[in-house]
């Protein structure tokens, strides 16, 4: 043996079992670091990819800027791509068309086909005058193909051109029986003069990667004076790469964070615990190692470096693992979970996710082995060769009975003694706790998100073709009475003018019947319900941009409304204009009508698709149909797939809690043997011995639990609020539920936790326990 560090890969083959849970605790915190990390980046590159094909590839966009202005700004070192764009005939109201069919023409330069849109699919840009791209329904639609002369039939005359290529599924159009047609800057706006149309130009602006957007953004808008009018901001793009200005997405990255702060504090309580108990079960060790001439700056070394061996083998495992779930975890997503996530990356390797698990993985085992690294350094010679170990080098006072039994107090006195170990088992406990208590805010968070799993999700729906009261209910009956409809329900709507709050405005007014209420009344944050129905009052739906609540009156031109209650979530898309929802009787009081705008149809399990088409005939083109059950579909899919990922990560959690827990008891135990010898030998039983310990672990865990949840609810209450109070309303409540599973799980663990390593103690020779090193 050249040094005492030979000692290291020795005592690894001799305590091979001791190090076991350590070892495990290691490849656990770093699974989960570059799991998490890697699943991270996987959904960055899904989002993005995703984003950029609907959103496009810009970051901002200009309303009729100045050429001075464009051209300064291309010329920009952070600038990637510029591009103007416009359209004409966008609401189809002029007389554009080819071949009969009606058309949209858009211009712009070339590189918003490339560069701001990926939206070329076939031919190249029409660089020449009399050049035009189509869209891709359009080829199928005119039966034409690239090089085909065409003949656009505008109000000022005919225009001949040559078809270049195809695209602009997103830049155009993509309603099937329109023609999109996109043209070069230059030639559209020649026959946007030749129209005498105002021009209403926008111009895209894509910065260079790797910049900080949102001081380029920061300095255009000082620059050139560009207000919130004239300058948007691609926010779907920003937000997924970091840069949003946007409050609740800003917030949302806040609580990532802070989520991962804790699942790496879970992972270095965990270790040093360990290493803690380990270090204490082999004081006697140290000590002698001290008696043949060891140093303490010797000592530390050993046990740093003994620790950083372990990582040798934990590390790669705990990489190789995380890797592993990764993929798991990508393919359940896109076989699984529908077609939100057919974009997520199979089978790839996240090198963030790689270097975030080795460096968190050594880091942490670094970090955790300061504390047990000084504690075996201070162990001296003497105390090695008497066998008297007390904390600090000092004999503990006497432990006092008071009203007690002694093996309760001695176990409470094994507990506090150790003020680290006290903290570092306290902090487990409670890091759990708090853990448990974050995370369980997103199971909450997808049942808002995802609206098709609400009770009053269609499977199909029928809808008037300019949203007027026309579906007649002698149709719903129709319908109704199909064997495979399970519930029809129709709502009706109609837009007025309106005063409230001091102002006028628009409301939309929206009629419900008895099942929409009965499920309204779930989603009821303030007011009252039960009258509504009777057509006593209204119900308005909480929104960011809707003030009204309990007790505001609005005047209509005949009649006046007074808000009753205030809701969640509906089933509409918010607007600028206030929800404002009424029983049936009300809304035929008020407007004359007593049709329905929109009908909604619930099926049951066994219908099929030749079910849905026959549902599709009834209407016979007289009210526009939609079949939502493939995508009802999915979003159960992704719904089941994030509770599995959310409760799965809370079952890691919960084995964490539990590993660390017995581990953490079992090394107590092993470090305290001899003493237990000692108190056998002087007449304490098994059951005496057994309470010890289990009043030990109870004082951990009550420790912990009033720790945990003195910090996890407030963390709770943030959490709810950013994410689910701030955007739908929903007032936070004590989570009673989470906080009594938390409770039993800690009471299973705290009567579970000491029953091996009581066991070993009371089966072994009490000589062998006085004698043990």
């Amino acid at each position: 043996m050249k040094s005492y560090l030979s000692l290291i890969p020795i005592s690894a083959k001799v305590r091979k079992r001791q190090n076991r849970m350590t070892m495990l605790c290691i490849i656990i915190s770093v699974l989960l670091v570059t799991a998490i990390f890697s699943m991270a980046d996987m959904g960055i590159r899904m989002e993005k990819k995703r984003v950029t094909e609907e959103h496009g590839s810009w970051h901002i966009m200009l309303k009729e800027p100045t050429e001075k202005q464009i051209d300064q700004i291309a010329q920009r070192t952070d600038v990637a791509a510029v591009s103007h764009y416009d359209a004409l005939n966008v609401d189809l109201s002029a007389d554009y068309t080819i071949q009969g069919k009606t058309c949209v023409i858009a211009g712009g330069d070339h590189s918003i086909l490339t560069e701001i849109y990926e939206d070329l699919t076939e031919g190249q840009y029409p660089v020449k005058e009399n050049e035009i791209l189509l869209s891709n329904g359009a080829k199928e639609l005119l039966s034409v193909n690239i090089g085909d002369v065409i003949t656009m039939h505008t109000p000022a005359g005919d225009f001949d051109y040559r078809i270049s290529g195809f695209g602009g599924d997103v830049t155009i159009t993509t309603d099937a029986d329109v023609v999109g047609t996109f043209l070069s800057w230059d030639s559209f706006q020649s026959l946007a003069k030749a129209e005498e149309s105002r021009l209403e130009p926008v111009c895209f602006v894509r910065f260079n990667e790797n910049i900080n957007i949102r001081r380029a953004i920061s300095e255009l808008r000082q620059t050139y004076g560009f207000t919130d009018e004239i300058l948007s901001e691609n926010t779907a793009l920003l937000g997924i790469t970091g840069f949003s200005s946007d409050s609740y997405i800003m917030g949302n990255y806040l609580i990532a964070v802070i989520l991962f702060v804790l699942v790496l504090a879970a992972g270095v309580f965990m270790i040093a615990g360990s290493l803690n108990s380990r270090t204490a079960e082999r004081t006697q060790f140290f000590g002698m190692l001290r008696c043949i001439g060891a140093s303490r700056t010797q000592v530390m070394h050993i046990v740093r470096l003994e620790a950083l061996y372990w990582c040798k083998t934990a590390v790669p495992v705990g990489v190789a693992a995380g890797i592993a779930g990764t993929w798991i975890l990508c393919a359940l997503l896109r076989f699984g979970a529908g077609a939100e996530f057919v974009q997520i990356p199979l089978f790839e390797i996240s090198g963030v996710g790689i270097i975030s698990g080795i460096i968190v993985g050594v880091l942490t085992v670094l970090l955790s082995s300061i504390s047990p690294a000084r504690r075996a350094a201070a162990v001296s010679p003497v105390a090695a060769v008497t066998g008297n170990f007390y904390e600090n080098g000092n004999a503990s006072r006497p432990v006092r009975k008071n009203f007690l039994k002694i093996e309760t107090a001695l176990g409470i006195h094994h507990a506090v003694s150790s003020r680290k170990n006290l903290l570092l088992m306290t902090g487990s406990f409670a890091l759990s706790i708090i853990m448990i208590l974050s995370f369980s805010v997103l199971v909450q968070w997808v049942n808002m998100a995802l609206t098709p799993l609400r009770p009053w999700a269609p499977d199909v729906f029928y809808s008037s073709p300019d949203n007027l009261c026309e579906i007649e209910k002698s149709f719903v009956n129709q319908v109704e009475n199909q064997p495979y409809v399970k519930r029809a329900f129709g709502r009706m709507y109609q837009s007025l003018p309106a005063e409230y709050e001091g102002k006028s405005g628009q409301i939309d007014l929206i009629s419900y019947e008895e099942d929409q209420f009965r499920w309204a009344a779930e989603d009821l944050i303030a007011g009252d319900i039960s009258d509504v129905a009777e057509g006593n009052g209204v119900l308005t739906v909480y929104d960011k941009s809707n003030s009204l609540k309990v007790g505001d009156t609005i005047w209509l031109e005949q009649t006046e409304l007074t808000v009753a209650g205030v809701l969640e979530d509906s089933p509409f898309d918010t607007t600028d204009q206030p929800i404002v929802i009424c029983s049936e009787r009300m809304f035929t009081d008020i407007t004359g009508e007593d049709a329905y705008a929109v009908l909604d149809v619930q099926l049951s399990s066994k219908a099929s698709e030749q079910n849905v088409n026959e549902l599709h005939a009834l209407s016979d083109g007289h009210y526009d149909f939609y079949d939502r059950m493939a995508q009802n579909k999915d979003t159960q899919n992704t719904y089941f797939m994030f509770c599995l990922f959310v409760y799965g990560f809370l079952a890691v959690i919960t084995l964490i809690t539990v590993i660390h827990t017995v581990n953490s008891i079992s090394m107590s135990v092993s470090a305290r043997t001899k003493q237990y010898g000692v108190m056998r030998a002087v007449g304490m039983d098994d059951l005496q011995i057994k309470k010890m310990i289990s009043m030990e672990t109870a004082t951990y865990t009550i420790f912990g639990l009033f720790a945990g949840c003195g910090l996890g609810l407030p963390l709770h209450y943030f959490f709810y609020t950013q994410m689910i109070t701030d955007y739908w309303g929903t007032q936070w409540q004590l989570p009673s539920a989470s906080v009594a599973g938390i409770l039993a799980l800690l009471v299973i663990v705290s009567l579970l936790a000491p029953f091996l390593p009581a066991k070993r103690i009371c089966n072994m020779p009490i000589t062998a326990t006085i004698n043990e090193l």
